[in-house]
């Protein structure tokens, strides 16, 4: 794994990004299949945006949340909470740095 960057010192810093392989074939091709597919699962359910006339603001947040949950149990991720913690802050935008 790649080494994680120091966080910021105060809110608002520039937050140090980790470069991610997102080839066909890396581990986070294969990952965003994985969340996809749980998010797509969920959207399509019983229990999902076509089913319940969600916003497009709501099916985000419940597909998201769907493909993180599923990665979560399945041990495919983790989350760092002391790392979160002891953030003076997160980022609420992504800085694109790709096309």
């Amino acid at each position: 794994m790649t080494e994680k960057p120091l966080l910021p010192a105060r809110m608002f810093d520039p937050w140090p990004r980790i470069p991610v392989d997102t080839s066909e074939g890396s581990d986070f091709h294969r990952l965003d299949r994985i969340a996809g597919n749980a998010a797509t699962g969920w959207a399509l359910g019983p229990e999902g945006a076509y089913a319940q006339n969600l916003t497009l603001a709501e099916v985000v947040d419940g597909a998201v949340r769907e493909a993180l949950l599923h990665l979560l149990e399945l041990g495919l991720i983790d989350i760092d909470s002391q790392r979160m913690h002891a953030a003076p802050g997160w980022p609420t935008h992504r800085e694109r740095t790709t096309p």
